[in-house]
């Protein structure tokens, strides 16, 4: 009795150890694909970081850009009106233009009605200066002064020669005067003419140096024009410049988004990680406390056991001693054969189903593992025994962290052909490997099985065996 107390205190240390090795494993796992996490996490940061400063240098340029952009509406705002202000000018210069030619026209028409007149004077002076000299000639070819002389005193009386004395006198006067009023005539049209043509002549050159005046204006507006047009052209240039910038702009900015999505994601995982690790450090403790106090109760019973047996055998010797002459031959033989019969038997259904094995592990330690996951979820393909994990992977999960099995990973179907082979269910025992269809469990020793038995319901310890059809069974210990 106290040999099989002292190999249950050794299984179960064993046990525990390894349950101990494979939390901390699963631990330090956790801990570094947590460090990779926080790596990943510090590098997403980074990322976030430059294309943030990316964002705002191109951000920078568009703020540039756009002051830019004001500074060219500006100049185009200023040079449609200055275009604006010289068509006006070549409007108003060509009305000029136009007033000096209606101006022009009245004075060529002055000039020529002026030109008709002193044709007209001059032609009056003329005849009167013929008129003039036929008298003259006709005087001075009838004897000159005399005949003057003749025509007075050829007169009747003193009274006619008077009156032929005074009309002699008074044509003469007449022709001296006439003469002199159309010279005076002539050279107050000539001057009229003149001072016509001058003033023609000036508004011929006002109306040259408007039609200058209106091709500068006209030069100043085509320059305008293509100043206009060339900042337009800018303008164009740079809001397509603008347009390309806010484009990488909002590309970062989704780039931006992601990555923080993506830092969200990690700091989550990161979170879950340290919230495992805790909890696992915390069943770790938990564990080796329970493992001390279960070493120390095993120690205490094995001592118990061997003070107990150490009493019975001393009182038996007493009792033998005093009674071994009437009853040492058949007690002892009853005694015997009872006790052989009974630890037979015993010991027959303990290995039934305790399910020991020659590798040290048992099945109901293998058993016992499996169930601390009960609840966990079931995640098809997956292979945490935490987080999620499929029938095939819990079964590989649970015999290769207790030590039973040390191979690869195998499918529900492969398990079929490892292990040592198990004739019948009534033969089984705690820890082996039952196949189905699609699916694999480990039984419990007691008609039971623990699996990962789907999405709905996780990891369970609830169904029997034998629920559906077996197509074998396996066994590792």
């Amino acid at each position: 009795m106290k040999k099989r107390i002292v190999c249950l205190v050794l299984g179960l240390t064993m046990m525990l150890s390894q349950t101990f090795t494979v939390s901390a494993t699963t631990e330090q796992q956790l801990k570094q694909e947590k460090s990779q996490a926080e790596s990943r996490l510090s590098e997403t940061n980074d990322a976030i970081d430059a294309l943030s400063a990316k964002q705002m240098q191109v951000q920078a340029e568009i703020n540039s850009m756009d002051a830019d952009m004001v500074d060219l509406m500006i100049q185009i705002d200023a040079t449609k009106s200055d275009i604006s202000s010289t068509e006006q000018s070549i409007t108003d210069t060509q009305n000029s233009i136009t007033a000096k030619e209606a101006d022009i026209t009245v004075k060529q028409g002055e000039i020529e009605q002026t030109q008709a007149e002193l044709a007209q004077a001059e032609a009056d002076r003329d005849q009167q200066y013929e008129d003039m000299k036929k008298r003259i000639k006709y005087i001075y070819e009838n004897g000159g002064n005399s005949a003057w002389v003749n025509v007075i005193l050829g007169s009747g009386d003193f009274s006619s020669m008077l009156n032929r004395a005074e009309y002699a006198q008074s044509m003469h006067e007449y022709d001296r005067d006439s003469l002199d009023k159309y010279i005076e005539t002539v050279d107050q049209v000539t001057e009229l003419k003149n001072n016509l043509e001058t003033q023609k002549t000036e508004l011929e050159t006002q109306k040259t140096e408007l039609e200058n005046q209106k091709s500068s204006l006209e030069n100043q507006k085509a320059s305008l024009e293509s100043q206009k047009a060339d900042l337009e052209y800018q303008q164009s240039d740079l809001q397509s410049r603008i347009d390309e910038k806010k484009a990488t702009s909002s590309d970062y900015e989704s780039q931006i988004a992601a990555a923080r999505q993506q830092a969200s994601e990690i700091s989550n995982l990161i979170a879950q990680q340290e919230a495992e690790i805790n909890r696992l450090a915390e069943e770790r403790r938990q564990a080796e406390e329970a493992a001390r106090r279960a070493e120390a109760e095993a120690a205490q019973r094995a001592a118990e056991e061997a003070a107990r047996r150490a009493s019975q055998s001393n009182q038996s010797s007493s009792t033998g001693n005093s009674n071994s002459g009437s009853s040492n031959s058949s007690g002892s033989s009853n005694s015997s054969g009872s006790s052989n019969s009974s630890g037979g038997s015993s010991s027959s259904g303990s290995s039934s189903n305790s399910g020991s094995s020659s590798s040290g592990v048992s099945g109901s330690a293998i058993v016992a593992y499996a169930d601390q996951f009960v609840g966990n979820p079931y995640v098809w393909g997956g292979n945490s025994l935490t987080n999620g994990i499929d029938c095939s992977h819990f079964v590989w999960q649970v015999l290769k962290n207790t030590g039973a099995y040390s191979g690869g990973y195998t499918t529900s179907a492969g398990w079929r052909s490892l292990g040592k082979p198990v004739s019948s269910l009534s033969q089984a025992r705690a820890g082996d490997v039952i196949c189905y269809s699609g699916h694999v469990a480990i039984y419990d020793g007691y008609g039971g099985i623990v699996e990962a038995k789907g999405s709905k319901w996780g990891i369970t310890h609830d169904r029997r065996a034998d629920h559906t059809t077996i197509l074998a069974i396996r066994r590792f210990t």
